[in-house]
């Protein structure tokens, strides 16, 4: 009876030790700042889950290009990342760091006083900080004895004020690998990574709480501008000098499917301010809805 047991707890076991990693592997690392200048805010990346289901990310750890568990340090501040959710981790410094004042902190110096309701954890500890010279970055779940790798990633020497990104496609492969963020460009091979300036005087460019899956976007960028042709936004209003073959897709920066319509010559669009990529017979466009 007992070994029967035994084998049945191990069962268990297993089984949620199974389940827990299969989730985790919808996580992955969409953005590292590892160089944001004098008077900017501390290191921080960016988790993107994309998959269809929520993940519990309590116990989760980090470090940098050691990659060792054995001196991995928490991530605090989170403990839930939604289908097709960003969110932030930010370093506070444990001399002088405050979760309580950098983490509102780090909000208002990248959206100002506006509403944002992305999440931003943070993590401290000593010999984790991300170098500027070039780094790494694992993140491990929180599996016992020693926490499971859910990605990791590497980058170069870092451009003052500007993040790397990274993006993925439908099987969540990695697409485009640290590329540095520029504001308003079509960036990488095949996705567009839709970066913004700081709302602060020091203007560092990036998109944290932000991230494209590559399936939605278009793969040949150079095509874009024949196409751009045949339709035009005007408010929240979208004409058509010819009615698309088939329907409209749109999309938030995740990569999360917010609508969908019919063609039509005229589609009134109802959305909140922000940008949205549109998914136009095949291809995508970046649009900023005010």
């Amino acid at each position: 009876m007992k070994k029967t047991l035994r084998i049945k707890l191990f069962a268990i076991t297993a089984l949620a030790a199974f389940s827990f990693s299969f989730s985790s592997a919808q996580i992955r690392i969409t953005e590292v700042m590892s160089s944001s200048g004098d008077t900017g805010t501390e290191d921080w990346f960016e988790l993107t889950n994309l998959g269809s289901t929520d993940v519990n990310i309590t116990g989760w750890k980090m470090d940098d290009n050691s990659f060792n568990y054995s001196v991995a340090i928490a991530l605090n501040g989170i403990t839930t990342i939604k289908s097709g959710e960003s969110v932030i981790f930010l370093e506070v410094k444990s001399k002088d760091g405050n979760p309580a004042v950098d983490v509102p902190a780090f909000k208002t110096f990248w959206w100002g006083e506006s509403a944002n309701d992305t999440q931003v954890g943070y993590y401290t500890g000593s010999g984790v900080g991300l170098s500027s010279g070039g780094d790494g970055l694992i993140i491990f779940d929180a599996t016992e004895p020693v926490g499971i790798k859910v990605d990791s990633v590497s980058f170069g020497t870092a451009t003052e004020g500007s993040s790397f990104y990274w993006t993925y496609n439908a099987s969540l492969n990695v697409v485009d690998t640290a590329v540095v963020s520029t504001v308003g460009t079509i960036n990488g091979t095949v996705a567009n990574q839709v970066t913004v300036t700081s709302d602060n005087s020091l203007g560092n460019i990036g998109s944290p709480g932000t991230a494209v899956v590559g399936d939605v976007v278009n793969s040949n960028p150079t095509n874009l501008v024949d196409d751009i042709k045949s339709w035009n936004l005007i408010g929240k209003s979208l004409q058509f000098k010819q009615v698309p073959a088939q329907a409209i897709e749109i999309y938030s920066l995740t990569g999360r499917k917010v609508a969908t319509h019919v063609p039509a010559s005229l589609i009134e669009l109802d959305l909140n301010q922000g940008i949205y990529i549109l998914k136009i017979d095949g291809r995508a466009h970046k649009v900023i809805i005010r």
